[in-house]
């Protein structure tokens, strides 16, 4: 891990003289912060005192200029990049696993322009989450992919990770929510992808740095698809004698054409320790969140259409304001006392498969880690993005105590999960993305197609110095 002292020390003086002195930073106390993002492992090995990476320098750069002119010299001089946005990833996508620069693009903080014609949003790829948001609603429109990390993520952040939000059932996750991008690529060159995402002028290439990871290029600009604030959000709450039935109600719900903005499933463990506590009620069973917004009579209609196809598969319709009170507190799920810290042991597996899969799926998970319960561990799953062809879990383990050994515990527990989900036929993420997490499960995920993105990184990045070891690139 690291870059020899010397293609450091020389770098450094290069980067200085072009971006000036304060836009380079090598003091050890200031490296501190870009050891690891939000993913477990690399937060535990950073308070063990045995880091799993660490900047040999942080680079603060503020224009597209200034990202061009590092990755030219970084490319020059073979040593690694690896963007840094929010670092709210769980994956340890920005984890500096063989050192390098930790190029910092917080500075990239304009919203370019916004469009309320053509309902769009261009900023920069250090553009804060909340921040865009709370300057969009005060025109009356909405980004809508509300991520539980809000208040921490970025644009690029976004983009990068291909994330999603609370509200993708309805209006879709990132990939759904971009029309273009800008990118530096790893020799320097600025590129800007064709600005609308119906073409038929070749293969949608804004797409193939959706979800990249930054092992591609840097993302600098994004330009994303906006919606006026809905006139009416109307929440209901229910409980199924099963997840196998809630899972067909929602299904047939969306099979007809109803488009509710949220749904959470939650299984009777989620319901009972994660849902029940962050809304201040003892719940149990299976209960689902639901949401429907827009015009009045249309969330109307939308809402008596679900809830009945509810009842048909034996629903009880709860109170709603259970829903409301979801709303309100949604990011609570993520923050002590409901989000736990260290020494305890957390992390999601996650998995999206298509309707005819998605049990089979939940099963396996829950067989795979039920061994683990012995140690302390507990799983409390819930299904909250939907598509038209299937949904996905999202399954939150936690163990009070990770021990002497949690760092060898942990990754026995995601390779009995990921293997579990392979083996059931899903697809091992559904939008936290890859990073050095699941990494070491891209071949098997792929199969031999991993080789054709392979070849891309080769093309783009021939030196390898864009986010060494994510993706298995």
């Amino acid at each position: 891990m690291g870059v020899a002292v010397e293609n450091v020390a020389l770098l450094a003086g290069e980067l200085r003289a072009r971006l000036g002195a304060d836009a380079v930073v090598s003091e050890g106390d200031r490296l501190d912060a870009y050891e690891a993002d939000t993913y477990w492992k690399a937060i535990a090995a950073s308070a063990n005192g045995s880091p799993l990476g660490r900047p040999d320098l942080v680079v603060l750069a503020g224009s597209d200029d200034d990202v061009a002119a590092v990755l030219r010299l970084a490319n020059e001089h073979r040593v690694p990049v690896v963007p840094w946005g929010g670092g709210s990833g769980s994956q340890g996508g920005a984890v500096l696993s063989e050192g390098g620069i930790a190029l910092d693009l917080n500075g990239l903080d304009r919203i370019v322009e916004v469009d309320e014609t053509s309902l769009t949003v261009t900023a920069e790829a250090g553009v804060n989450g909340l921040r865009l948001e709370e300057e969009l609603n005060a025109r009356g429109l909405m980004l809508p992919h509300y991520p539980a990390s809000v208040d921490l993520a970025t644009v690029g952040g976004y983009v990068a990770a291909r994330g999603s939000g609370v509200l993708s059932t309805r209006y879709g996750k990132i990939e759904d929510l971009v029309l273009s991008l800008r990118v530096v690529l790893p020799t320097g060159e600025v590129i800007d992808t064709v600005p609308v995402p119906r073409h038929a002028v070749g293969p949608e290439l804004t797409q193939l740095f959706v979800g990249s990871e930054g092992t591609l290029g840097v993302i600098t600009r994004a330009t994303l698809s906006l919606r006026p604030l809905p006139a009416a959000r109307r929440f209901e709450a229910v409980s199924f004698p099963s997840l196998a039935e809630g899972i067909a109600a929602l299904r047939d719900a969306i099979a007809r054409g109803l488009r509710p903005s949220v749904i959470r499933l939650y299984d009777e463990t989620a319901t009972r320790l994660t849902l029940g506590p962050v809304v201040g009620e003892e719940l149990d069973d299976v209960c689902a969140i639901l949401c429907f917004e827009g015009e009045p009579s249309v969330a109307d209609a939308e809402a008596e259409g679900v809830l009945r196809l509810a009842a048909e598969r034996g629903a009880t319709i709860l109170d709603g304001s259970l829903g409301e009170t979801w709303w309100t507190r949604r990011y609570e799920f993520y923050r002590p006392p409901h989000h736990p810290e260290l020494p305890a042991m957390w992390g999601t597996i996650e998995a999206v498969a298509t309707y005819a899969r998605i049990h089979d799926v939940y099963e396996a998970v829950r067989h795979a880690l039920e061994p683990y319960e012995q140690e302390g561990l507990t799983l409390r799953i819930h299904l909250s993005h939907w598509y038209p062809w299937g949904t996905m879990i999202y399954g939150r383990f936690v163990l009070p105590d990770a021990g002497r050994n949690g760092i060898e515990l942990h990754d026995r527990i995601w390779e009995d999960g990921v293997k579990a989900i392979l083996g059931a036929g899903g697809v091992m993420n559904d939008h936290h993305g890859v990073g050095l997490k699941l990494a070491p499960y891209m071949p098997a995920q792929h199969g031999p197609a991993l080789d054709t993105l392979r070849r891309i990184k080769e093309v783009l990045d021939p030196n390898r110095i864009m986010n060494p070891g994510k993706l298995a690139l």
